[in-house]
């Protein structure tokens, strides 16, 4: 099995790769989404990751999705990345939800950081997908209003070198 990821991340245009933490229960996967799915997907996916998935049809430009309570990840980077935090699920969790050193390290690499908990705003995607394309790192975290607070205090601490974009509901709209 070793091998054959081996192999896999050797592949023309791989990027950023997990790379599973075992000794500390982490996940593991490869990460490998043929090209001809990726164009599919740039057409018809979510209309809000559309960009993202067209971004990574260019060489070295990687896309981590990281759900609660996925456990601990790494993330050899290898060229941009778009790394998307989903805690906007029915019941948020915040920074409690997901593995803090491993989040804490991925956000550390971020030049950019989205914190959304609002609707979903999909020229902030868009963004997103442009910095990767330009060679960065950037970082997306949807959540809901009531963990907003924990979130930008976990990010303002792990990416203190980072630009921050807060879109959050207005005042008596939550």
């Amino acid at each position: 099995m070793h091998s054959r990821n081996a192999e896999r991340s050797a592949r023309p245009g791989a990027s950023a790769r997990v790379r599973p933490d075992y000794a500390n229960g982490g996940i593991g996967f490869d990460g490998y989404i043929p090209r001809a799915r990726l164009a599919e997907l740039s057409r018809t996916g979510s209309a809000h990751l559309r960009p993202i998935y067209a971004a990574m049809l260019n060489p070295g430009i990687g896309f981590l999705v990281v759900g609660q309570n996925c456990g601990p990840f790494a993330v050899e980077r290898r060229g941009s990345l778009v790394g998307l935090i989903a805690d906007d699920t029915d019941r948020s969790l915040g920074p409690a939800g997901f593995h803090r050193k491993s989040i804490r390290r991925l956000a550390a690499q971020a030049r950019s950081i989205t914190l959304i908990s609002s609707d979903i705003v999909p020229d902030l995607y868009a963004a997103a997908a442009a910095l990767a394309v330009a060679g960065f790192c950037t970082l997306i975290v949807e959540t809901r209003p009531e963990q907003e607070a924990a979130w930008l205090d976990l990010l303002k601490v792990a990416a203190p070198q980072a630009n921050m974009l807060v879109c959050t509901v207005a005042a008596g709209n939550a």
